[in-house]
């Protein structure tokens, strides 16, 4: 079997892997990624076109100096890719005003002195003429929010972590990561690599290195849905902003979340919501859908977004891997201080990507970060003397 050396292998070259190979290759070293897919990938959490970037966040301030990291690290890379990347619209979030969300969201806003901008009522719907804005209803603007070309930047990424030397094997199954000498050697079913430091960042094919860090990781397929405009000028009129909407909480529990973009094409526009389906082992197969995922979607538009003609002419699947707590796990793995874990991103992770592959390279390089990523610590689901010599990867 073929025998490699470098001095960082990264397992799964997706959002984070693609950001840390190249954060990597940029300090001078020597980088291999691995992914089970095509480098870039059809398959993979940033399919479908665009993610939503937001500085006031409700998931909480604490992801705060993450995002604000991450946001600079996007502007780089635009410099380097001659590409735009992140697109400032501004991201209004439109709140039933008893939803319990809306305090962390205003709290993040607050406490981290980021600007924002509170409307009700009439002031509101003269400000948003393209949403319905019930009486109980409030709007929040973000103004450096705004929407990122997910496909696009990956792909920017790994241009320049190539340019710059790093090497990349698609199509090839990783089995395991063990302790070798002072260093580690990453098995594949085609080669082994052994590296100085590695970082796992295999997106939905992280369950077996999630089970061992003792949580289980959901794969949710989630149902992305494209519809043309009434009329096509109101969604791709200059200023018209990322929106997302979370009603209260009640027995439709499926209206609880969802967002969409301006108009990319000129005559459609986006919009997703919280529809996902049934929890699957593994997105290494194509995936079809359900009419029934749609349904949710369709009485949203209907009832919320009049200016949009309420049947999708385009339909698209991505997927995620979530965690119970619906956060991250990204630092060392116990007792193997050169391997990094960087996965669970929970569906809102593409925003913060540029970030979460700078962190994991100052972890895996320094044992630190500047960012403050504590609260992601891996081992938060293990007992305090766990540790290992080697990780299943598949």
């Amino acid at each position: 079997m073929t025998a490699l050396e470098t001095d960082v292998a990264i397992v799964g070259v997706g959002s984070v892997g693609s950001m840390a190979s190249w954060q990597l290759a940029s300090r001078g070293l020597r980088v291999i990624g691995i992914d089970r897919f095509s480098i870039p990938g059809p398959f993979s959490g940033y399919a479908g076109e665009s993610r939503v970037f937001r500085k006031v966040y409700a998931e909480g301030g604490h992801y705060t100096p993450i995002l604000q990291r991450s946001q600079g690290l996007w502007r780089e890379l635009e410099k380097i890719s001659g590409t735009q990347l992140l697109d400032t619209t501004g991201a209004v979030t439109i709140f039933d005003e008893h939803n319990p969300r809306l305090a962390s969201l205003i709290a993040a806003g607050k406490d981290h002195g980021l600007d924002y901008e509170l409307l009700r009522g009439d002031e509101a719907r003269a400000k948003y003429p393209d949403h319905v804005i019930r009486e109980n209803d409030v709007a929040i603007f973000d103004p450096e929010g705004g929407y990122l070309k997910s496909e696009k930047a990956v792909t920017a990424a790994l241009v320049e972590a190539k340019r710059l030397g790093a090497q990349f094997l698609g199509n090839r199954k990783a089995h395991a990561v063990e302790t070798y000498g002072d260093r580690y050697i990453v098995r594949t079913d085609q080669e082994e690599i052994v590296a100085s430091r590695v970082i796992l960042s295999q997106g939905t094919g992280a369950g077996a290195v999630c089970k061992e860090l003792g949580v289980h990781l959901s794969i949710l397929p989630q149902v992305l849905t494209w519809f043309p405009a009434v009329d096509p000028s109101v969604f791709c009129r200059e200023g018209l902003p990322v929106f997302l909407r979370r009603a209260e909480e009640d027995e439709r529990s499926d209206k609880a979340r969802l967002y969409g973009f301006p108009s990319a094409d000129g005559w459609t526009v986006k919009v997703a919501g919280s529809v996902y389906m049934d929890e699957v082992e593994s997105m290494e197969k194509p995936l079809s859908w359900d009419p029934e995922y749609l349904e949710p979607i369709l009485r949203w538009v209907r009832e919320f977004l009049p200016g949009l003609i309420p049947d999708p002419v385009r339909v698209a699947l991505c997927a995620d891997g979530y965690t119970p707590d619906e956060t991250g796990l990204l630092g060392t793995v116990p007792g193997m201080d050169g391997i990094v874990a960087a996965a669970g991103f929970s569906g809102h992770g593409f925003k913060m990507a540029s970030a979460l592959g700078a962190i994991a390279a100052d972890l895996v390089l320094d044992g630190a970060t500047a960012t403050d990523v504590s609260f992601m610590n891996p081992a938060r689901f293990l007992g305090p003397d766990s540790k290992f010599t080697s990780l299943p990867l598949s």
